[in-house]
């Protein structure tokens, strides 16, 4: 089994369901960091099985967009950052 590695899930969908459907499928991968945007730590399979699921939902008002996040990127916070995010290595700062 693949090393999880960070990756940042964003999506800009107009049709309310469409949006619900895809944020609902988005939290069974990770976690939300903002309306429209997850954090998810995700090995190859896993990685494999959200494309999957992402192309099941046949989206027609919008679309997804799933970086890997690399570990050799900087991370920066800046503003009032939530104390419940972590405070580790394995976590990515977006603003």
């Amino acid at each position: 089994m693949s090393q999880p590695t960070l990756h940042l899930v964003a999506y800009d969908i107009e049709d309310d369901r469409e949006r619900l459907r895809t944020g609902k499928l988005l939290e069974g991968f990770g976690r939300r960091v903002q309306k429209s945007v997850f954090e998810c730590l995700l090995d190859r399979r896993r990685r494999r099985d959200l494309a999957l699921a992402l192309e099941s939902l046949e989206l027609d008002s919008g679309f997804v967009l799933v970086y890997r996040v690399s570990e050799q990127s900087p991370r920066a916070a800046f503003g009032r950052v939530p104390p419940q995010l972590p405070d580790d290595d394995e976590h990515a700062f977006v603003i």
